[in-house]
């Protein structure tokens, strides 16, 4: 048996931000005896890492689970794994004994890690303002800082985005692993004089980009230009005039990619998986109501899934995230109600259809429709209809891909409602994701109880410690 190609799984690894130690392992699991109740969290096994070996020195089940340590939030610092295809056509972990069956050990795998920060490069299209952090080739296991270079930055100024490790394998723990650990989630300042010590600004970790050299610092962005975000002015800034001016701000997120290589037999095999960090989740115990899983299942099954596939515990698990994303929401704010006798109070869909498109101001639903035990109540009779089977209604309120800019009222109630898309006007659920629910929705009312439907399986937090 030969190893003939490498895989890194899973091929996308989100870490999040935090100054505290890696989280615990947990389970978000469902109550079937309160389906649309808060997800219960529950500690899982997780790793215990030696970090001056590298070394998996055993597993452990908290406790208690805490999510801040000292007052800092401790990060998610998820692990790609490497697997071999071998030459029998099975995919399975790559471990230390299937190298020693190859002749090789774990130094013979080697590791590079390509990270970048653009946000500043992405508002001024300057070059010299891309934020990149380059690691390897590396066979050891020490951790390996990613420090981002910038042609903007002050001499001898780097922006943290976290670290590496190649993990020790054992006779325990042989398979092959890298760990990324997220930066801390700290604010990094500009300025036109030469940083001497820590910056007065209490925003700030450090001063790093130099606003003689760039322009991020004051910075804003031109109307009229086809390369801006919707909605526009998405950075820390004042309002100078008519233009929101940047501060100059800059954060420790980055994503990118991780190769992994090893030579067998005189062929070289190689493969790269994605890693990427975001801010702490902090609503652990809920879910959004459109994913990148989601996504990510559309662009690789397609809009349309299968009548065998389409089952009931899928439909409930998309309203339950609806129904955990509207709990998350002040639902009469973003209705575009008045409020405490204040009209236009927040950054609703209501002002972005005034300001964009010069509709009307006024409330998307009836202000007297959209208090929170109300909205939640209709989430809860939509849930207890689909198990029913008396929901068929249900499917046709459902905003398709191609309506998100229908701003008639008719158009504007579709649900999700009161939510933008990233492209800045309605949201809408994932083609695939309304061919679902309008195949059970409209399913035969006396067909089989599906097995095992009042007790969906739990989600799984990747939250690897």
């Amino acid at each position: 048996m030969t190893i003939q190609e490498l895989r890194i799984l899973p091929p996308l690894a989100v870490g999040r931000l935090g100054a505290g130690s890696p989280m615990d392992n947990y389970n978000a699991e469902v109550d079937p005896q309160k389906p649309l109740g808060y997800r219960k969290l529950t500690p899982a096994e997780t790793f215990v890492i030696d970090p001056g070996t590298g070394e998996i020195t055993g597993t452990r089940v908290p406790q208690v689970l805490r999510f801040t340590e000292n007052g800092k939030v401790r990060s998610v610092a998820p692990f790609l794994e490497v697997w071999a295809l071998t030459s029998e056509g099975q995919l399975e972990p790559l471990t230390k004994t299937l190298l020693e069956r190859a002749g090789l050990t774990p130094a013979a795998v080697t590791w590079r890690v390509h990270v970048g920060n653009h946000k500043v490069y992405r508002r001024t299209g300057v070059e010299a303002d891309r934020i990149e952090a380059v690691v390897g080739p590396f066979s050891d296991h020490a951790p390996h800082a990613l420090l981002g270079d910038c042609q903007n930055f002050w001499p001898n100024k780097r922006l943290p985005l976290g670290q590496v490790q190649y993990i020790k394998p054992t006779d325990t723990f042989p398979e092959i692993r890298l760990r990324f650990t997220p930066a801390h989630g700290n604010v990094y300042g500009s300025s036109k004089e030469q940083p001497q010590g820590k910056s007065s600004d209490p925003n700030i970790s450090d001063v790093l980009y130099d606003a003689n050299k760039g322009t991020w610092q004051g910075h804003y962005d031109k109307s009229g230009d086809p390369t801006l975000t919707i909605p526009a002015n998405i950075y820390a800034g004042d309002q100078v005039g008519d233009n929101w001016v940047s501060k100059g701000y800059l954060d420790d997120e980055c994503d990118g990619l991780v190769y992994v290589e090893l030579t067998v037999e005189g062929r070289t095999l190689t493969a790269y998986g994605r890693i990427g960090a975001g801010p702490p989740a902090y609503a652990p115990d809920s879910y959004p109501v459109r994913t990148v899983a989601d996504e990510l299942e559309q662009a690789m099954h397609g809009p349309v899934t299968p009548q065998n596939e389409a089952t009931l515990a899928q439909a409930e698990e998309i309203i339950r995230r609806a129904f955990e994303t509207v709990r998350l929401m002040n639902t009469a704010v973003m209705n575009g109600n008045t409020v405490n006798g204040q009209v236009d109070v927040a950054s609703t869909m209501v002002r972005q259809d005034t300001a964009d498109t010069g509709r009307r101001f006024e409330p998307i639903m009836a202000s007297s429709l959209v208090d929170t035990e109300a909205v939640l109540n209709l989430h809860q009779n939509v849930f207890t209809a689909l198990r029913g089977g008396t929901a068929p209604w249900f499917s046709d309120v459902l905003r398709e891909y191609d309506q998100i800019g229908d701003l008639s009222a008719k158009g504007r109630r579709k649900m999700p409602a009161l939510m933008r898309g990233a492209d800045g006007r309605y949201m809408a659920l994932t083609r695939r994701q309304v061919d679902l629910i309008r195949k059970v929705a409209r399913r035969d009312i006396f067909a089989p109880e599906e097995p095992g439907l009042a007790t969906p399986p739990p989600n799984k937090k990747e939250e690897q410690g």
